[in-house]
């Protein structure tokens, strides 16, 4: 077996969210944040034939880098990652796998709730937001509604005198409620492209990638409201 670049974007991408997981049998790869705010999965093409766990993902993923394209052998306590013949100089690493009892890994699937509203964001409009969260040092993204206009706030929840980014992202979507979602924007890990995002006034939100088959529940902020 060897792992397509799309799996290896995506274990790039899970690394960042848990530093090990564990990869069930079957073609779906999943990850949970330590402090059980951020649920990922993603369908890959590969089909994993047996369950095993990786401590140190960064690790694991350099380990195939510095093989370079290797060939994945699977044995039950590591696998081997060896080079294709034709390379020379790259060798093979013989990795280990970890317990599964010592790693953080999703125990069940998420419920979630019937959402309040659902809005597409574009990738650019999510790059506007992480460079004005750079730019005045917040960490606080307000998905923000009144009668069917949903607009993107930069802010700083705690500060009222504390700069604002504005960014407009639709006219007339079909929840014409007001509300004020919250979301930390350090938990945006999500892989680049554009998101259809589904938020329920019980605190979560659910983003599905628009190109790739890779989809993250977020926990919302306290501070969030709803009014019907």
């Amino acid at each position: 077996m060897k792992l397509s670049k799309h799996t290896i974007e995506v274990l790039k991408n899970f690394s960042t969210i848990n530093p090990n997981i564990v990869v069930s049998p079957g073609q779906q790869l999943k990850t949970i944040a330590e402090a059980k705010n951020i649920l990922a999965s993603a369908e890959i093409t590969e089909d994993f034939a047996q369950e095993f766990g990786i401590y140190d993902l960064n690790e694991f993923l350099s380990a195939i880098n510095l093989v370079g394209d290797p060939e994945l052998s699977f044995e039950e306590t590591f696998v081997k990652l060896q080079a294709d013949a034709s390379i020379p100089h790259k060798g093979s690493v013989k990795y280990f796998f970890s317990e599964k009892d010592i790693l953080t890994s999703p125990s069940k699937e998420v419920d979630m709730p019937d959402p309040e509203f659902s809005i597409q964001i574009e990738e650019d409009s999510l790059n506007q937001i992480r460079k004005a969260a750079a730019i005045l040092g917040h960490n606080e993204l307000a998905l923000s509604g009144e009668d069917g206009v949903i607009t993107a706030k930069v802010l700083d929840d705690k500060d009222s005198t504390a700069n604002i980014f504005e960014l407009e992202l639709d006219r007339n979507n079909d929840c014409k409620n007001k509300f004020t979602f919250i979301v930390n924007i350090s938990n945006l890990k999500l892989l680049p492209g554009d998101y259809y995002v589904s938020i329920s006034s019980k605190l979560i939100s659910h983003w599905t990638n628009s190109h790739i088959p890779v989809n993250y529940y977020i926990a919302l902020e306290k501070g969030s409201e709803f009014h019907v």
